[in-house]
């Protein structure tokens, strides 16, 4: 069967942009909408990619989609390059044929600019959406922040001769409390104590100049203490400033605080907010001089008080890469605590010849 083939050319083809970003929610199965960007948010990460070097396409059968896909060079690395935005209509009869027609345009496209290894999925770039939900007994129920990509399409892309590359996981640590204590949070109360022992202290954020004053700082401390993580692409601050404005319309971000140093300075945050019944810790930031004092999950434990506080039903660490040091952190917990959940995520690549 022969599918027809889009790619966007210029931002003014409004069929295409409204077909590409509606398509996800006329093609996925209820369960699996968890976590999907709306369709005015989908607008916006192509109207950027499209302005930072993306390619977008359309697979239909006649009129009618059946599969969207991204590709872009990655600046910052030689010869990398994503794809990402990818869906298919899994109950169209040739779906397979399609994505592997679909994969086949993006793979060549990113071979055409050089590019000899591919990472998928990624929209864009990390500061967006990106990995693939892998299965796992505890799969559902899933929280609106994370990935609920359905396993099919990592099986797609494995079938392809993609391989792991990076995984992920978010954890929940349900808050099992007796009086004042809660079951597993010993090492972070001695963090805690130790941060103010040397010194630090923490304070909320500014919320009447957020805008002006807090956002400058956080995209400051951001971008020299994620550097050195994986794939890691600086981005502007106008970008910066409307992924956290969004962010903090959306939840309570009142268990966040900033770092102070012993010398008075702002020197890191945590981003944690309350979704529904559970604390979400969703990252931690230090300037590089102040790493490596074992303060972290004292920041966390501050924010976990508040949780109590307000009888919350657990703490998740959100989306951490497996293998680093903040899984120390988790560890040090889960050795008292047995009956955590996990979800688990995952990066693909491909090397092209």
């Amino acid at each position: 069967m022969s599918f027809a083939i889009k790619k966007l050319d210029h931002l003014e083809n409004e069929d295409f942009l409204k077909a590409f970003c509606e398509f996800p929610f006329k093609v996925r199965q209820k369960e699996y909408l968890t976590g999907l960007v709306s369709p005015e948010t989908t607008l916006r990460l192509l109207q950027w990619g499209h302005h930072h070097g993306s390619a977008f396409w359309l697979l239909s059968s006649g009129e009618v989609p059946v599969m969207r896909l991204s590709a872009r060079v990655c600046p910052h690395l030689q010869n990398t390059g994503t794809i990402g935005f990818f869906e298919i209509d899994e109950k169209y009869s040739d779906f397979k044929n399609c994505f592997e027609l679909g994969l086949k345009v993006a793979l060549d496209w990113l071979q055409s600019q050089g590019v000899k290894e591919v990472i998928a999925p990624i929209d864009l770039n990390t500061w967006f959406n990106y990995r693939f939900s892998d299965e796992g007994k505890d799969f559902f129920p899933r929280f609106s922040w994370e990935p609920t990509t359905p396993p099919s399409y990592k099986n797609l892309f494995s079938k392809a001769g993609f391989v792991d590359y990076a995984y992920f996981h978010t954890i929940v640590f349900p808050h099992f409390r007796i009086g004042h204590f809660c079951l597993g949070t010993g090492p972070m109360k001695k963090a805690y104590k130790r941060l103010h022992d040397k010194g630090f202290r923490l304070r909320p954020f500014n919320k009447e100049e957020f805008a002006e004053k807090e956002l400058p700082l956080f995209y400051d401390i951001s971008q020299e203490a994620f550097k050195d993580s994986l794939l890691f692409e600086p981005i502007d601050f106008t970008t910066f400033k409307g992924l956290y404005s969004e962010a903090m319309v959306k939840y309570d971000f009142s268990p966040s605080t900033v770092l102070l140093s012993p010398e008075g300075e702002d020197v890191g945050f945590i981003f944690a907010f309350f979704d529904g019944d559970y604390l979400i810790i969703k990252s931690i930031a230090i300037r590089d001089k102040y790493q490596g004092l074992r303060i972290s999950s004292g920041m966390i434990y501050n924010a976990a008080k508040q949780a109590f506080a307000r009888n919350k039903k657990g703490t998740v660490s959100a989306l951490v890469r497996t293998g680093l040091a903040s899984e120390k952190i988790e560890g040090s917990v889960k050795k008292t605590m047995w009956f955590t959940k996990k979800h688990e995520y995952s990066l693909l690549k491909k090397d092209l010849k």
